[in-house]
């Protein structure tokens, strides 16, 4: 994303941007210039949600399968080896799978996306979610914005 550095006069490309919400509610980018290294805000549109950067291994998460050993065994049987593969499991799983996985003192698949995947940002709301729509909500959800990225849409 791009803001007006005011030590550099010019515009800059925005390191380390965080969306936030100012105060007055309205939403807002806070980061550091690419250059100088001055801190940058971008009041307004804020980078949008998928300014959540996505880091280059969790990018290739979606298609790229993890080591056999850190897989995602499901309960119901099903093994889970990369995010695309959870998305369409919290799709087709039942109420009784998702709950095994997911209690009050536990997520299995926040846990695995930190662990494994890498993707702090989805396993974080992934821990807030309580339904298995919720969750396969936020997955699917980063799902959309990985293929904005790409410029495509992927087959399955």
């Amino acid at each position: 994303m791009q803001a007006y550095c005011l030590k550099c006069r010019t515009k800059r490309e925005m390191g380390n941007a965080q969306s936030l919400t100012m105060k007055n509610g309205k939403p807002a980018t806070k980061g550091v210039c690419s250059v100088c290294g001055t801190k940058m805000y971008s009041i307004g549109k804020n980078g949008d949600r998928a300014l959540r950067v996505l880091t280059r291994a969790v990018r290739k998460s979606w298609q790229a399968d993890v080591s056999t050993d850190k897989v995602f065994w499901c309960h119901d049987g099903r093994v889970m080896k990369n995010l695309g593969e959870l998305s369409v499991a919290l799709r087709e799983m039942s109420e009784e799978t998702f709950r095994y996985h997911v209690t009050v003192d536990r997520n299995d698949f926040s846990k695995w996306v930190e662990d494994v995947i890498g993707d702090d940002e989805l396993s974080a709301r992934l821990k807030n979610s309580s339904t298995r729509s919720q969750a396969r909500k936020l997955v699917a959800g980063r799902e959309m914005v990985w293929q904005e990225r790409q410029g495509g849409i992927p087959t399955r």
